[in-house]
């Protein structure tokens, strides 16, 4: 139990804490909606009947590997069509997968989330939208970082452009929630994260080799946000 830390931030809605990694929980009258499972190793099915003994439907952000868990606990699994290749090819066990797409709207509860697709950080990322209650869930598209930027998949053109699109709604966004570090995020990290990202384009950030990835990778830390690339 000590895992996982449930934190209410608004009615019927959860972050679900991890230490280096969050999801969140969506409880409406008749189901609940995982937003990411973790890594996984533990009973987090077990804990989130705990909060009510309702069905539970996953929805991953993306399908980096401390995001999927245990998705074979969960019968009812959702994923951006366009992150299957990547999931498929990095999971340890992937399982079977519906398909949620560009525009859908998930309603539990009292949410409405609109799925809105953000390539750069992986190629299927969302993040979701309840432009009512006016908030995002960003995933680890959207946060202060570092930004997981190496490997295959990752690619900064796209994720300039997915900060670009990303403007056209913060007329309805207030707060943004991110799977890593800060809960909350004030909506100028958009344009921190697409500015970082033009700097490490064009050659302006110096970056900082770091220990846990042999020195292989290193740290480019821009204002506000930074990035892990090589």
């Amino acid at each position: 139990m000590d895992q996982y830390k449930f934190h209410e931030i608004r009615p019927n809605f959860y972050s679900i804490e991890m230490g280096m990694v969050r999801s969140f929980l969506f409880v409406g009258e008749a189901e609940m909606l995982l937003i990411d499972l973790g890594i996984g190793g533990s009973a987090l099915k077990e804990q989130v009947k705990k909060i009510a003994d309702l069905p539970i439907k996953v929805l991953f952000t993306h399908a980096d590997r401390d995001h999927v868990g245990d998705a074979a606990d969960f019968e009812t699994r959702y994923m951006y069509p366009g992150e299957l290749d990547y999931y498929e090819n990095s999971a340890e066990n992937p399982v079977d997968m519906e398909a949620v797409w560009e525009g859908d709207v998930i309603e539990i509860g009292d949410y409405h989330l609109e799925v809105i697709h953000l390539p750069g950080h992986t190629p299927g990322s969302i993040a979701l939208l309840e432009s009512g209650k006016r908030f995002l869930i960003g995933g680890d598209t959207v946060q202060k970082g570092p930004i997981f930027m190496f490997g295959k998949g990752r690619n900064f053109n796209a994720l300039i452009a997915s900060m670009k699109k990303l403007k056209r709604y913060t007329d309805n966004i207030d707060v943004i929630y991110a799977c890593h570090f800060d809960l909350e995020n004030p909506v100028s990290t958009i344009d921190a994260v697409q500015k970082g990202a033009e700097m490490m384009l064009a050659g302006q950030l110096k970056g900082v080799p770091e220990a846990r990835f042999d020195h292989k990778v290193s740290r480019y830390d821009a204002a506000g946000v930074s990035f892990f690339a090589l």
